[in-house]
């Protein structure tokens, strides 16, 4: 196993946004978007309703905040110059980073007031969502896909509760998903159908007890090698003072990298970036339900962290959504 040592890249200027950071990528569609990162801060606090859209840049330090009226819990780039899907609540809508506004609702979910839209990825022809129970304990959260042209959504995976990191690789006649549910601590490897609509097999990656934290947001690692790699960040919700996330293989499960970040447990999603000709990973952390004890040994936390990898490419881009 390859380990490395992540460092504290960039501070938010506030606890609110430090709070919960989640979702980053690296911008490519934005009319100013080389070296540019977007994030989420999915809410400002404990019992905020509202949270924001962020650009960081990666040269500069310099970060814009778009304030949304609602939790955003992903966003997902269009063909369009800075336009974004997010998902806001419980509905897709579109947001512009240029003008900071947000336009037309694309779909609508019949969900429970208690969840909310989390972890989403753009695939060829639409987006792979998730939802998660606001409370962590009740199975009614699913695995969503919104067909980008017919503007329909159904359901992929049902009963999860905190649906989270993913990737997806599609062939002719099927495709495989790795997704992550946080709260029963599981990384599932999924066989479905063509057209997202049928799960054909299903196994775990690794078994839960051997994760050493909350499985939270994840990436697929460039194929530098044989066989498909993620690299999962972990959320520590316990008292720990600093944070892990691992490089696993999907094939067994087992630990190729991993990287440990001084000072921040709550580590929420992985994002591969290259800087000066080099590919470096950079990981959002969180502050999220930490007593004021956890929160003086962690004085990372709500940081964003940037660390070496082993590897001398990106993985590929998530495709640009094209919306009818």
């Amino acid at each position: 196993m390859t380990s490395f040592t992540a460092e504290p890249f960039f501070e938010p200027a506030s606890e609110a946004l430090r709070f919960l950071p989640e979702g980053s990528r690296v911008l490519r569609n934005h009319p100013t978007a080389q070296g540019k990162l977007g994030w989420v801060a999915i809410q400002h606090n404990a019992t905020s309703h509202e949270g924001s859209l962020n650009i960081l840049d990666l040269y500069s330090g310099e970060n814009q905040q778009y304030m949304v009226s609602g939790r955003p819990g992903f966003f997902a780039e269009t063909t369009a110059p800075g336009i974004v899907v997010v998902g806001l609540e419980r509905r897709l809508a579109l947001f512009n980073f240029v003008t900071g506004q947000l336009g037309d609702t694309l779909a609508e979910l019949d969900c429970p007031d208690d969840v909310i839209i989390n972890d989403g990825l753009a695939v060829d022809g639409g987006v792979l969502f998730g939802t998660k129970h606001l409370q962590f304990n009740q199975p009614v959260a699913a695995l969503y896909f919104f067909n980008s042209a017919t503007r329909r959504v159904h359901t992929v995976v049902d009963r999860q509760i905190c649906s989270n990191g993913k990737f997806l690789r599609r062939q002719a006649h099927e495709a495989t998903l790795v997704d992550i549910d946080s709260t029963p601590k599981t990384i599932t490897l999924y066989h479905l159908d063509a057209a997202l609509e049928q799960v054909q097999s299903q196994s775990l990656i690794a078994p839960p007890a051997s994760l050493p934290a909350l499985p939270d947001g994840l990436r697929p690692a460039p194929r530098d090698r044989d066989g498909d790699s993620v690299v999962v960040a972990f959320y520590n919700s316990g008292a720990g003072s600093d944070g892990i996330a691992q490089e696993l293989s999907v094939a067994d499960g087992s630990v190729i990298t991993e990287w440990t970040l001084p000072g921040s447990p709550r580590v929420t999603c992985p994002e591969f970036v290259e800087l000066n000709g080099r590919v470096k990973i950079v990981f959002t952390t969180a502050v999220e339900g930490m007593d004021e004890a956890t929160r003086r040994n962690a004085p990372g936390a709500g940081c964003l962290y940037i660390a070496d990898t082993p590897f001398h490419r990106l993985p590929a881009n998530p495709p640009l959504l094209h919306i009818a």
